[in-house]
């Protein structure tokens, strides 16, 4: 080749010459795929805000805002049911507790306390919680017998969870005992107002009337409940405007059940959760029951008093039965 030294030196030019041009053309579309992909990731990014901004933007629109609202009020009005024993309970059942006269008359309340427990349990919690485990059944073809059994562990597990919080916070004095005692009834009332603030978010999202039927339902089942929760709480030590206002302070969990309903959006995801916080509920009731109340009913020696508080226990049951009967 003419102005090369070599023939060969000619061919080695254009071979580098090639391959220049080959990286080049690689580096450019490996620059460009690159470009590519930044901006498919940032077009995804903007659809991901365009959703959750449109996601939020359903949560507080108008007639969900209604929702909130409705739902909010009424779970408030089935916490404040907690001051109700302050007009039924004697102004001085908290400072004569100690004599004779006012134990006897606490043994009765509980008496009372421990059938609306029961009632409870057995006539509307496990109830429910066997409701929501049916339909949340696939195809609506009924239970499993594995279905049945996760009701009944939920239920022991949270009989043992109690215990287990009763033995820990446990100490020799028999004062601070019994008000671990009215602490776990607290806990428990928290989780029943929590599946309380479900139900009547998961009917409002319905529609109104339903709403409004399902809270008042729960607000006059609640109110024998609540005496229930008194009485323990009496018996615990605490005086009445103490437990007056521990029982509002549970009323918080009624208003977080209403939060997780209407944010899930779902009466289905609503039943889901319900059906194994009933069950667990239903474990702690029984476990305050059985444990923390019926001893001091089984050392009555006197057998007219003992009658009295069978009769009132079966009283507690019975007004539980009509309320279920009739109000739901």
């Amino acid at each position: 080749m003419p102005g090369c030294p070599c023939p060969g030196c000619g061919m080695a030019g254009q071979r580098l010459l090639f391959l220049a041009a080959l990286a080049l053309e690689l580096l450019g579309g490996a620059g460009g795929s690159q470009q590519a992909f930044r901006s498919r990731g940032v077009a995804a990014a903007c659809r991901l805000d365009n959703k959750e901004s449109e996601s939020w933007g359903a949560l507080l629109s108008g007639e969900r805002l209604d929702t909130w609202i409705c739902s909010l009020l009424g779970s408030l009005m089935v916490g404040l049911s907690g001051v109700f024993p302050l007009l039924v309970i004697p102004l001085e059942m908290g400072t004569t507790l100690r004599s004779e006269a006012g134990a006897r008359r606490l043994k009765q309340l509980l008496s009372f306390a421990l059938g609306g427990l029961l009632g409870n349990v057995f006539l509307h919690l496990l109830p429910e919680a066997w409701a929501c485990t049916y339909s949340a059944s696939p195809g609506g073809e009924g239970q499993s017998l594995q279905q049945q059994q996760q009701l009944g562990l939920w239920v022991i597990a949270g009989f043992l969870t109690f215990l287990a919080l009763e033995k820990m916070f446990l100490d020799s004095k028999e004062e601070e005992t019994s008000q671990v005692s009215g602490y776990l009834n607290l806990l428990a009332n928290t989780i029943d107002n929590f599946t309380h603030g479900l139900a009547v978010a998961a009917s409002f999202l319905v529609s109104k009337k339903i709403g409004l039927l399902t809270t008042m339902a729960i607000l006059l089942h609640e109110i024998p409940h609540e005496v229930s929760d008194f009485a323990i709480l009496l018996r615990a030590g605490f005086d009445r405007w103490s437990a007056a206002k521990l029982q509002l302070s549970t009323a918080l969990g009624g208003l977080l059940g209403a939060c997780f309903a209407i944010c899930t959006q779902s009466p289905k995801g609503v039943e889901e959760t319900v059906a194994w916080i009933l069950p667990f509920t239903s474990g702690g009731f029984l476990y305050i029951a059985l444990v923390n109340v019926l001893p001091d009913l089984l050392e009555e020696d006197d057998p007219w008093r003992s009658l009295q508080q069978v009769l009132l226990l079966c009283t507690g049951i019975v007004v539980m039965v009509l309320f279920s009967v009739f109000v739901e």
